[in-house]
């Protein structure tokens, strides 16, 4: 009969069991690691636990103001690649940057929603009653989300031409310009998938 797995939170003496054998067997073989140190854990279970919680090269708390910049920027250069950001920020692991990423995108898109039902609600009171004009911080936000459009169109119409014309031009566009269009890509992704 084949014995079963615990599965569920890691007690403190299983951490430290598990640190031992790793000092002894070495960061491998994990499936022989999980079983001869008899933590009954499967070694795909072990490995996680080494990789994101026990390795003493971690760093462990908030990240720093310049971590945070540099997953926004690389971010926006390679996606949700969470492997490879992880690789220029030495002691955060893959899972760490990838959580943190979910965690700021649903705030962002958290208070977004909640700007906009007060600002609908807020209108619905006063304009709809009232029959009154859009107030201008509104008629200022159109404003400013046409220009924003416009401003893309003619940065894609530009990068077009610039392949079509064969140059090799490089863009400057500053790595500020390019983490907001990347957040309101992915948030605008988050509201489709709610709906």
């Amino acid at each position: 009969m084949k014995e079963e797995k615990r599965k569920g939170t890691w007690t403190e003496e299983e951490d430290k069991q598990l640190e031992w054998y790793v000092s002894l067997f070495g960061e491998r073989r994990w499936d022989f690691l999980a079983q001869v140190s008899g933590l009954k854990r499967s070694g795909k279970s072990c490995r996680l636990r080494w990789v994101n919680y026990l390795h003493p090269g971690l760093k462990h708390g908030r990240m720093s103001p310049q971590e945070e910049q540099l997953v926004l920027q690389l971010h926006s250069y390679w996606g949700n690649r969470w492997s490879r950001i992880a690789r220029k920020l030495p002691g955060r692991t893959d899972n760490e940057i990838k959580n943190y990423w979910r965690t700021r995108m649903r705030k962002i898109a958290q208070e977004r929603k909640m700007n906009s039902s007060l600002a609908l609600s807020s209108y619905n009171d006063t304009n709809h009653y009232f029959n009154e004009p859009q107030s201008r911080t509104e008629r200022e936000e159109e404003e400013e989300e046409t220009i924003e459009g416009d401003l893309m169109d003619q940065k894609w119409k530009d990068i077009e031409l610039s392949f079509e014309d064969g140059s090799n031009e490089v863009w400057d566009v500053s790595c500020n310009q390019m983490t907001s269009l990347v957040e309101e890509c992915y948030l605008d992704s988050l509201w489709k998938l709610e709906e």
